[in-house]
């Protein structure tokens, strides 16, 4: 890959964190309104089939996954149904920042299993720049280690597992493929898995629940689309081990729009914490510019 492709990666990856974790805030406030986490994430799966199905017959009249990139497709579906399933349930068994911090080991998991995977090196700087944002994500959630009970630890961590198989399955399947259909099938699998997340939760609302909940349901499902779809046109561009780091920005999101969204205020340690984040991302981007740019 080109030093421009990868940089071209990295912004687009960035904008897909910025995306994700705008998006949270707004949940919030739809579920709030009567429209749950695993409705929300049932009917906005139907939405992206549509929209991506109609993009993808636009662009190559086929929905098809060529036969080298169906086992990657597939791991890309059933890892994006098992990141929100599982990271979305340890809420329920540990607080949110407890879950947030082990969920946002990921990134590490990323870099330790990219040599063996993507031949990528495990490098000091890579390494330093994973320690300064997850020192930074302790320092702004504040987490409160007491009374942890070990299911909500086990979900985080699977959460985690997960959101880093997510991202090896992301750049073989829509190098293989393209995003658009990659994306299609990944949220058609994802439908039936939802669908078991509501029952086991008890509660399938009827998708009237989306236009009660107005404004809030529309700019979670409107953010989670374009987060999604740069996210896999990122993940086509970039390797792992890199977009999983530019990843560290997504909570950071969270907690500056939850003071807009959420009238939230910010705590001295969540400024300092979500600047170190900040901090770590754009050295890892500058680092990723200075190792493409060496000569080899």
């Amino acid at each position: 890959m080109s030093r421009n492709t990868i940089l071209s990666g990295l912004s687009i990856g960035l904008l897909a964190a910025l995306c994700y974790g705008a998006n949270v805030p707004y949940a919030k406030l739809a579920a709030q309104a009567g429209a749950s986490g695993p409705t929300l994430v049932f009917y906005r799966a139907f939405i992206l089939v549509a929209l991506l199905g109609v993009l993808g017959l636009g662009q190559s009249r086929s929905l098809a996954v060529p036969s080298g990139s169906r086992l990657a497709v597939l791991g890309l579906g059933v890892a994006t149904s098992f990141v929100g399933l599982c990271y979305i349930s340890s809420v329920a068994f540990i607080p949110v920042g407890v879950a947030t911090i082990l969920y946002y080991t990921y990134p590490l998991m990323i870099l330790v299993v990219a040599p063996l995977v993507d031949g990528e090196r495990l490098t000091p700087a890579r390494l330093g720049i994973f320690a300064l944002a997850f020192l930074g994500l302790c320092i702004a959630l504040g987490p409160n280690f007491t009374a942890l009970d070990w299911r909500g630890l086990a979900l985080a961590l699977a959460g985690a597992l997960a959101a880093a198989a997510q991202f090896f399955c992301a750049a073989r399947a829509t190098r293989g493929s393209t995003p658009v259909i990659a994306g299609f099938w990944t949220q058609l699998i994802l439908i039936p898995i939802a669908l078991a997340g509501c029952l086991v939760a008890g509660r399938l609302d009827p998708p009237t629940v989306l236009v009660a909940a107005g404004m809030p349901a529309g700019m979670h499902i409107l953010l989670f689309v374009l987060a999604f779809g740069f996210h896999l046109l990122a993940a086509r561009l970039t390797p792992p081990a890199a977009l999983g780091l530019v990843f560290c920005a997504e909570p950071v999101a969270s907690i500056l729009l939850a003071t807009q969204v959420l009238g939230e205020s910010l705590a001295v340690a969540q400024v300092s914490g979500g600047a170190l984040v900040l901090i770590a991302v754009m050295a890892s981007v500058l680092a990723e510019s200075r190792k493409q740019a060496a000569p080899a």
